[in-house]
């Protein structure tokens, strides 16, 4: 398919996502007329830009009847990429309610809402054992952002509202709990993060593969091992100060 000619003035969403389903050439631009145009600025920054998106979702690979969860989800580009390239279900984990509202929208939008599931949730609390797969964007790396290096502070509050003291231990925490839902998902999920995730998985899931992306790289791990197995003590369980920082 050749992606429709699109005048400025007009936008179609199902257009677009016919344009995103038989994977013709899509620009962030004119995917993100989805939303708000104060969100749009942001894209740079914080959102998977979408050509990345497509081979996270490729990476992956999900079927008809499992379940990937973005955490850190934003403003929905990855879930609403792979609702369009999947049959599976797709849930967002993101802490801000308007980036909720506005990947719900865009969901509708593109009528894929009835295997979108945004939650406005905080990353410490949701649990991942019904998920197949996780996709990881540096979903903490804004705790050590400067204040003003954020363009998500006026969507709700998370950089620079505390001391870069605290947030540094904010971050420590949020690594170690997600180290900990590692070994919550069952053998086989897997897990794809891009500008890793701040820390160092534990032995619950082994790379497969790792491939230049963007500014970055894209990694693949797959859980292995017996799922009644337990996790070792928290403190050897993860190491916060390996990071892979955006």
């Amino acid at each position: 398919m050749t992606a429709p000619t699109r005048s400025p003035e007009f936008f179609d969403p199902v257009a677009l996502a016919q344009a995103v389903r038989e994977r013709a050439p899509v620009t962030d631009a004119w995917f993100e007329r989805l939303y708000p145009p104060p969100l749009r600025i942001m894209s740079g920054t914080h959102w998977t830009p979408l050509a990345i998106a497509q081979r996270v979702v490729a990476l992956l690979d999900p079927t008809g009847d499992e379940v990937m969860l973005d955490v850190g989800a934003g403003v929905g580009k990855v879930v609403l990429v792979g609702a369009l390239q999947s049959s599976a279900r797709w849930w967002g984990l993101e802490l801000r309610a308007p980036l909720v509202r506005a990947a719900t929208q865009a969901a509708r939008a593109l009528e894929v809402a009835d295997r979108v599931s945004m939650f406005e949730d905080d990353a410490r609390s949701f649990d991942w054992s019904m998920a197949d797969g996780v996709y990881l964007f540096n979903p903490f790396g804004e705790l050590q952002m400067r204040a003003d290096a954020s363009t998500l502070r006026p969507v709700g509050p998370l950089a620079g509202l505390v001391a870069m003291t605290e947030r540094r231990a904010a971050r420590d925490e949020l690594i170690q709990i997600a180290c900990e839902r590692a070994w919550t998902l069952r053998p086989g999920s897997r897990v794809v993060t891009y500008h890793g995730f701040g820390g160092s998985w534990p032995r619950c899931l082994d790379l497969v593969a790792r491939e230049p992306a963007g500014a970055d790289v894209l990694e693949l791990w797959v859980r292995v091992g017996d799922p009644r197995s337990s996790p070792p003590p928290a403190s050897s369980s993860s190491s916060a100060s390996s990071s892979s920082e955006a």
